[in-house]
C-alpha cells in the first residue's frame, strides 16, 4: 500500500499549526456541541469539520447527520479542503451546464486535477445524491491514497470502484457497512462523509486506527448486522463468554416511539470477530437506539462506546431457499436466505408427482430457524426421489417465499452395507443410563429394562451416538438391557441386543460437608448455604431444622429450634441455601453466635437415601432494610364517556405523582399527550384504592375513529422503588374534532340560517347573539333542520336594530348547551353573521 505526501492543504498551512499540535476535540467545543443531531459517533469528526470551516450544519441547531448529500456540494468540501486558491481560481471551464454558479470554479478545478467527471460532457450531475461509491472515488483521487483491490471482499463493489473503495479500507478510514457489503450505491450520509474527511485529514497523526461500531445494518426482519473496526473480545459481550445471550448492559436496542418490540436479543460473532449479528425475538420496524458499550477487542484494547439512533425499514423482501445440501444418505440440511416464521404447508411428492405416502418425513424445525434438517424414512427404497414444496412459507416479517425458490428435491441414498450396533451402555445416575451405538440413527431406538419401567429416550444433546435413558425406578442390581427396532441413517437395521448390566445404588446418606452465611444475589438478605458431599433432590417440601442455643452480643445464652423450607441452588445439585431471617425467626439475633444440629426433612440423595444430620456453627449478620418494591398495574384504560379530548388511565392503587404526571410515561400512537392531571384515590373494598390519571389530548388531534395502541411504562406505585411492567394496550378512541358552524346567512332581519361541518344533535341548544363585542340581550330560538341535521335556524325574537345592524353580528354557543355531533363532540366556537344580497 502506498502512503500518499498529498498533505491537505488545511493540516499544513501554518494558519492550522495549534490544530496539528492537538489531534483531540477542542474541550469548549466538545462540551457545548450546538448541533442537537450529531451522536457521539460524529462528534469528533463534525467539531473538527466545522472549527476549520470545511463545513457547516444545515441549520443552527441541526448538522443534518442522516441526510444524503449533494455531488456539488461534495465537490466544494473537497476543493476547499485539498486545493490550493490559486488551483481553484485558474482552473479552465469544465464545460457542464448543470452547475450553480457558487460551485462553478470548485467544480473546474477538480475536473482540472482529474479528481471528479461529469455524469456527461455536459452534466455533471450537480443535484443528485452522491453515492459511497462515488464518493470513494472522489476522496481517494483528491487525497492520493492508495490500496490493494486484492483486499476488497465485498460482494456489492464492481470493478469500477474496486482500487478506491481498496484505499479507504487500506487506509482505515472505512471498513464498509456490513462484512460483505460496501453500500456501494447507497447514498452517502453528511455524517459519514464528516467521518471520512476527518479520518482523511487527521490521518497521519492518528497512527493507531479507531476502535469502535463502523455501522449497524438491518440483514433481515430479525437480524441486524453491527461491524467493528476491530476483532471483538466474546467474553467481554457474551454471559457465556462464546455467543447467544448478552452479559448486562453491554449491547442494547431499545424500540424509539412506535417502533415494534425487539423481544429477546442474542447474538453471534464472526470468525473474524469484526461482525456481530443480532438476533430479535420479533420482526423490526421503525427506529431503535442501538448501544454498545464495555467491550473489548482481543488484545484487550477499548472499543469506543456507539450510541446511535438507528432507522429500520419493514422487512419486505420475500425469503429464498438458498441451498439444500446432503449430509448422509437419509439427510438433507436446507438452508434459507433468513429466519423463517413458519414452513407453511409441507406438501411431498415422488418423481411421478403424486403425493408420497410413506412414513413421515421428520424436520428439526423451530420458528425462528434459518437451516431445517430433514430425515427421511428409514423404509424408503435407495434411489427414490421426494420432492418438498414450502406453499405459503413466511419469513419473520411475514413474507412469503419465493415462488421460484420454494421446492427442494431429496434423493434417498443406498445403504452402506453395515447395519449399526450397540456400543456402551453405562450407569449415570440414580435413574438413569446412556446406550452408544455405532453410527447415528433414523429416529429413536426401542429400550426395554427388566424389573425395571422406561420413562424416556432421547438423544443425547452433545453426542448424536448417545441416548439418555431415564427410568421410574432407582436402578440396583443385575438388569436386563434390550435394545431393538434401530436403523442407521442409511437405512441399514441393526440386530436386537440383550445385555446383563449391573448397576449400582448408592446407599451411603449425604454429608453436609460445609456451611458459611452469604448474601443473596441483591445483597440484601443473609442465607445459610449448606453444601453436601453429593446431590440431594429438592423439592417444594424440603426442609431444614435446627436445634440448640445461641450466644447474644450482651452475653445472654437462648435456644433456639426452628425450621424452614430450603431452596436449591441452580448451578450446584450438591449445594441448598435457607433464608435465615424466616429460619431464625424470633430467635434472630444480630451478631450472635449459632451452635445448633442440623437436621432434614424431604431431603435426600438421588438414590432416595435421606440426608444425615450435622452440627454446626455460624455467626448472625443482618439483612438489609426491606425494600418497597410494590409494582402498580394499569386495570382500565378508556377515552372518556363525556369528553372525547381525554383518556382515562385507572391504577389498582395510588400512584407516585412525579411519575404518573409527566406526559412522556404515556404514549398513543398518532396523538401527543399535552398534559396529565391525578383524581382523588377511590376506596374500594378492605383497604384496596384505585386511582386515576386524566390524559389530556388535544381538540381535533383524533380525526378518525378507531383502534389506537396506548402505552404506559415508569409509573410507580407511591412510596415504591421498582417501576411498573411496561404495557401497551388496543384501545377505541372516537374522533374528538369538535364540530363548527362553517356558514351562516341571515336571511331576513333576525333570522340566520346555520350550516354546521358535520351532523349535529343534543337538547338544549342555546346559542347567544353579539353586536361588536356586546352581548345582545334578546331571545334567540333555534331549531335542527328535520332532514337535514348540517343545518338549523336561529331566529332572534324582535330582530335587529339599526345601530345593531351597523356593527358585527356574531353568533356562538351559550352556557349549558348540549349540541354535539354523533360520537359527542361538543360545538363550542361561533361564527360572524353574514347577510344576504
Amino acid at each position: 500500500m502506498k502512503k500518499t505526501t498529498n498533505y491537505s492543504k488545511f493540516v499544513a498551512s501554518a494558519a492550522t499549526a495549534t490544530l496539528v499540535a492537538s489531534a483531540v476535540v477542542p474541550a469548549a467545543f466538545a462540551q457545548d456541541m450546538k448541533f442537537t443531531d450529531v451522536g457521539d459517533r460524529y462528534k469528533e469528526a463534525v467539531t473538527f469539520l466545522s472549527e476549520n470551516n470545511i463545513t457547516q450544519g444545515i441549520s443552527d441547531t441541526q448538522f443534518g447527520t442522516q441526510q444524503s448529500i449533494k455531488r456539488v456540494d461534495v465537490a466544494v468540501l473537497l476543493a476547499k479542503a485539498t486545493l490550493t486558491t490559486e488551483e481553484i481560481e485558474s482552473a479552465p471551464a469544465s464545460g457542464f451546464s448543470d452547475v450553480p454558479s457558487r460551485a462553478v470554479k470548485y467544480v473546474n478545478a477538480l475536473k482540472a486535477k482529474g479528481i471528479a467527471n461529469g455524469k456527461t460532457t455536459t452534466s455533471f450531475g450537480a443535484n443528485s445524491p452522491i453515492t459511497r461509491g462515488e464518493a470513494a472515488i472522489m476522496l481517494s483521487k483528491a487525497y492520493g491514497i492508495e490500496g490493494d483491490a486484492a483486499n476488497v471482499s465485498f460482494s456489492d463493489v464492481a470493478p469500477r470502484y474496486k482500487d478506491a473503495v481498496a484505499a479507504l479500507v487500506d487506509n482505515n478510514i472505512t471498513n464498509g457497512k456490513t462484512a460483505n457489503r460496501f453500500g456501494t450505491v447507497d447514498s452517502i450520509t453528511r455524517g459519514e462523509l464528516a467521518i471520512f474527511l476527518y479520518k482523511l485529514e487527521t490521518r497521519d497523526e492518528t497512527p493507531a486506527p479507531e476502535l469502535k461500531v463502523e455501522g449497524v445494518e438491518a440483514v433481515s426482519a430479525t437480524q441486524v448486522q453491527v461491524k467493528f473496526t476491530d476483532a471483538v473480545n466474546p467474553a467481554t459481550l457474551f454471559a457465556n463468554a462464546k455467543t447467544g445471550e448478552f452479559k448486562d448492559g453491554v449491547f442494547t436496542m431499545s424500540r424509539v416511539g412506535n417502533a415494534n418490540e425487539t423481544g429477546e436479543l442474542t447474538g453471534m460473532l464472526s470468525t473474524d470477530g469484526k461482525t456481530l449479528t443480532v438476533q430479535t425475538k420479533n420482526a423490526l420496524e421503525g427506529k431503535y437506539t442501538v448501544i454498545a458499550n464495555g467491550l473489548k477487542t482481543m488484545d484487550n484494547k477499548d472499543i469506543e462506546k456507539y450510541q446511535e439512533i438507528v432507522t429500520i425499514a419493514k422487512d419486505e423482501k420475500a425469503p429464498t431457499v438458498v441451498s439444500v445440501d446432503k449430509v448422509n444418505a437419509s439427510q438433507y440440511n436446507v438452508v434459507f436466505s433468513e429466519p423463517m416464521k413458519d414452513l407453511g404447508t409441507l406438501r411431498y411428492t415422488n418423481e411421478n408427482g403424486t403425493v408420497y405416502g410413506d412414513d413421515n418425513i421428520d424436520n428439526s424445525f423451530n420458528s425462528g430457524d434459518s437451516e431445517v434438517l430433514f430425515t427421511l424414512p428409514s423404509g424408503m427404497d435407495a434411489g427414490k426421489k421426494v420432492n418438498v414444496e414450502f406453499a405459503n412459507a413466511k419469513d419473520m416479517a411475514d413474507n412469503t417465499i419465493a415462488a421460484n425458490s420454494a421446492t427442494a428435491t431429496f434423493t434417498k441414498g443406498e445403504k452402506d452395507g453395515t447395519p449399526p450396533t450397540v456400543g456402551n451402555i453405562a450407569q449415570t445416575g440414580a435413574k438413569e443410563f446412556t446406550v452408544e451405538f455405532s453410527e447415528q440413527l433414523a429416529g429413536k431406538p426401542e429400550i426395554n429394562l427388566s424389573g425395571g419401567t422406561v420413562k424416556t429416550v432421547e438423544k443425547d444433546a452433545s453426542n448424536p451416538l448417545k441416548y439418555v435413558v431415564t427410568t421410574n425406578e432407582v436402578l440396583d442390581g443385575s438388569l436386563t438391557v434390550t435394545v431393538n427396532n434401530y436403523t442407521d441413517l442409511s437405512g441399514e437395521t441393526g440386530a436386537e441386543s440383550s445385555r446383563l448390566i449391573t448397576f449400582t445404588k448408592d446407599t451411603a446418606a449425604p454429608e453436609v460437608t460445609s456451611t458459611k452465611v452469604i448474601k443473596d444475589k441483591d445483597g440484601d438478605k443473609e442465607l445459610l448455604e449448606i453444601t453436601f458431599d453429593k446431590k440431594v433432590n429438592v423439592s417444594e417440601d424440603s426442609k431444614v431444622k435446627i436445634a440448640g442455643t445461641y450466644l447474644r452480643t450482651d452475653g445472654v445464652t437462648q435456644n433456639v429450634n426452628k425450621s424452614a423450607v430450603v431452596a436449591k441452588v441452580e448451578d450446584d445439585a450438591a449445594k441448598v441455601v435457607v433464608e435465615l431471617g424466616t429460619l431464625l425467626n424470633d430467635a434472630d439475633s444480630e451478631g450472635a453466635k449459632y451452635n445448633v444440629n442440623l437436621s432434614f426433612e424431604n431431603l435426600a440423595s438421588a438414590y432416595d437415601v435421606d440426608a444425615a444430620a450435622k452440627d454446626v456453627t455460624f455467626t448472625r449478620g443482618k439483612d438489609a432494610a426491606a425494600e418497597n418494591a410494590e409494582l402498580v398495574k394499569v386495570t382500565k384504560i378508556e377515552q372518556d364517556a363525556v369528553d372525547n379530548t381525554k383518556v382515562n388511565v385507572t391504577f389498582d392503587k395510588k400512584v407516585d405523582g412525579s411519575t404518573a404526571l409527566n406526559t412522556a410515561n404515556y404514549s398513543i400512537n398518532g396523538v401527543a399527550v399535552q398534559s396529565v392531571t391525578l383524581n382523588e384515590v377511590v376506596k374500594g373494598k378492605g383497604k384496596a384504592v384505585t386511582q386515576t390519571a386524566v390524559l389530556q389530548l388535544a381538540s381535533g388531534s383524533i380525526a378518525d375513529t378507531g383502534d389506537r395502541f396506548v402505552k404506559i411504562s415508569n409509573i410507580k406505585a407511591e412510596g415504591s422503588t421498582k417501576s411498573m411492567e411496561p404495557i401497551t394496550e388496543k384501545v377505541e378512541f372516537k374522533e374528538n374534532v369538535a364540530p363548527v358552524i362553517e356558514s351562516t346567512v341571515m336571511t331576513v332581519n333576525g333570522t340566520i340560517d346555520l350550516t354546521f361541518s358535520e351532523a349535529v344533535t343534543g337538547s338544549p341548544i342555546n346559542m347567544e347573539i353579539l353586536a361588536g363585542d356586546k352581548t345582545v340581550a334578546k331571545k334567540v330560538e333555534t331549531t335542527l333542520n328535520s332532514k337535514d341535521k348540517t343545518k338549523a335556524t336561529a331566529v332572534v325574537t324582535g330582530g335587529f336594530s339599526e345601530e345593531e345592524l351597523a356593527q358585527t353580528i356574531t353568533i356562538q354557543p351559550a352556557a349549558g348547551n348540549k349540541l354535539t355531533d354523533g360520537v359527542g363532540n361538543t360545538l363550542t366556537t361561533g361564527a360572524t353573521v353574514k347577510r344576504s344580497r
